[in-house]
């Protein structure tokens, strides 16, 4: 049986990929051993799916349409930087959401309920939703940490009309994102 890797996601504008962009640019200054989301691939997950059987594809994308129903367009805003799981050790740079209508975690939630009548498990940990920015590959300098904990990063607003369900392909050179469906609010 043919498998797919997807995942549920949210673009985000063109204006915020450039000033991401902007600080990848900055911090690779600091020559540190990271590995740098392709601006054109930063995006908001919703749901990692993993390898699924292509045949699924069409009533994931019902799921999402009824899901997607009960939820009009709305805006949120990217800002502060961060890392998971701590300055200490960190393993992804990341940009945070502000979202104060709580509009992500309200559709995380419904997207976890629709799928999860499909058979895929919901999340064990929380729903944080950001922008992976970067993934550390060995221990960053700690000029490095405080570079990053200053970096001064303007944000901006993202509008959300869509949410995309998303295939995955892995090549050396990085992942290629291919839509498979988008599905409107």
């Amino acid at each position: 049986m043919e498998k797919i890797r997807s995942f549920i996601a949210i673009e985000i504008s063109e204006s915020v990929r450039e000033k991401i962009a902007d600080l990848q640019e900055e911090l690779k200054k600091h020559k540190e051993r990271i590995s740098w989301t392709k601006p054109h691939n930063i995006h908001l997950t919703l749901k990692f799916l993993g390898d699924i059987e292509a045949s699924k594809t069409k009533s994931i994308g019902e799921s999402l349409r009824a899901a997607a129903k009960e939820f009009q367009p709305f805006n949120f805003w990217v800002k502060e930087l961060g890392v998971f799981p701590n300055f200490r050790r960190p393993r992804v740079l990341w940009v945070g959401i502000n979202n104060p209508g709580n509009e992500l975690n309200n559709i995380h939630c419904k997207i976890e309920q629709q799928l999860n009548q499909l058979g895929f498990p919901e999340e064990k940990t929380r729903f944080n939703p950001h922008l992976t920015i970067g993934r550390v590959k060995s221990q960053v300098s700690d000029q490095f940490i405080e570079r990053f904990k200053t970096a001064k990063f303007d944000g901006d607003e993202v509008e959300v009309e869509e949410i995309i369900f998303m295939e995955s392909k892995l090549h050396p050179k990085g992942a290629i994102y291919t839509p498979l469906k988008k599905i409107r609010l």
